[in-house]
């Protein structure tokens, strides 16, 4: 096993080795060590950075549908639960009672009908033996305008009794419906944020019992300037959004504009849902948000860290290659704008692939030699190591 004395010797041996690469020559030619990243050719896009908070899609109460005391609250606060999951239970024996009670007035409504029915029936056949007799002249007109009042009354009392019974199952639907309601349910996945009582308190109808946020996707709410509205509207869906909090780029499921301006500081909300299938992202986190301003174009492209300004002419230093020697050239550039890590660039050259300095560029002078390194390590100690100009 290495000994500990040659582990920490390991840094200093590779150094030596690259210093041995470099040659003798370092040391009296001053090379200043620099990283370097390639000139790309891109298709980008200028952006407009803005800000905003994550809201839920969803938030609201959970509240009681029936008046009762509560028995059961099945959750509490940071719970995650799933749309249909048991949240609540109100003390229903009233209502179980109430509904054994038209059930059993449904029964005693059959029965009614049923002897409504042998009414009829009773009635139908001395209505018929009444039309047959006053045909034998056995009995009298008026004596058959009774038996067909009798029949007559037979048959309403059944339509009575039918809707007494349509009536009742009315009634039981409601009191079923009612029963259903004191067992309340998640209308939504989501997440318990607050309890508002306990269980053995008096519920009220409508009373909040829990506030719920809801989980999955989630929406960015970007204050976008209303100069930039006819953008947001024609190169919305090119929006990206990064969260401070995780600084990671969220995909982009749907994105919609708010038809209002803020009169104050003249912003519209361009709301921007987003997938979270981490659930890190939480209601309330700041976002970054990049709208896309101008349609895409094909250009150069550096690093931000290699582009220097001064006296209004920004640059970059170039790595010209000139047999075993490096040496750094400055190459004027037009900003075309910018953007997170990198720069558009306009500039007759450079073209893709141009090695350009992007750390040791600080206090560079044209044509000074140079030794690329990318080891970071390597070249903090060629830096302190090399000759101060």
């Amino acid at each position: 096993m290495p000994s500990a004395r040659s582990g920490r010797g390991a840094p200093l041996i590779r150094i030596a080795f690259l210093l041995l690469l470099l040659g003798p020559a370092t040391a009296l030619q001053a090379q200043v060590p620099v990283r370097v990243e390639s000139v790309q050719r891109e298709n980008v896009q200028q952006r407009q950075a803005v800000t905003g908070t994550l809201r839920p899609v969803a938030r609201g109460n959970v509240a009681a549908l029936e008046a009762g005391q509560l028995l059961e609250l099945a959750v509490r606060e940071g719970q995650t639960i799933r749309r249909g999951d048991t949240v609540a239970r109100v003390d229903a024996r009233r209502l179980e009672a109430q509904l054994a009670e038209t059930v059993a007035d449904k029964h005693v409504a059959i029965a009614a009908l049923a002897s409504a029915q042998a009414r009829l029936t009773q009635a139908q056949a001395d209505l018929a033996r009444g039309k047959k007799l006053i045909s034998q002249n056995a009995i009298g007109q008026q004596e058959l305008d009774g038996l067909q009042a009798a029949y007559d009354v037979a048959e309403a009392t059944i339509e009575s009794a039918r809707r007494g019974i349509e009536r009742i199952e009315q009634s039981i639907h409601l009191h079923e419906v009612r029963l259903a309601d004191t067992v309340i349910r998640a209308p939504y996945d989501a997440s318990v944020v607050q309890r508002h009582v306990e269980p053995g308190d008096w519920v009220q109808p409508g009373q909040a019992l829990l506030t719920l946020v809801s989980t999955g996707p989630i929406e960015a709410w970007l204050e976008v300037p209303e100069r930039y509205v006819e953008a947001i509207d024609q190169l919305g869906k090119y929006v990206s959004v990064r969260s401070r909090a995780t600084n990671k780029d969220s995909q982009v499921l749907a994105t919609r504009r708010v038809a209002e301006v803020n009169p104050r500081v003249r912003t519209l909300s361009f709301v921007v849902t987003l997938a979270n299938p981490d659930g890190l992202l939480t209601p309330g986190m700041s976002v970054d948000g990049w709208i896309a301003t101008s349609a895409q174009m094909e250009t150069e492209t550096v690093h931000k860290d290699a582009v220097i300004r001064s006296d209004n002419q920004p640059f970059v230093y170039r790595v010209n290659q000139s047999g075993s020697e490096s040496s750094a050239e400055r190459v004027p550039i037009e900003i075309l704008f910018e953007m997170r890590e990198r720069v558009a660039i306009r500039s007759s050259a450079l073209v893709a692939g141009d090695q350009v300095i992007v750390e040791g560029n600080e206090r560079l002078l044209p044509g000074q030699t140079v030794a690329v390194v990318s080891d970071p390590a390597a070249r903090e100690v060629l830096t302190a190591t090399s000759p101060q100009r």
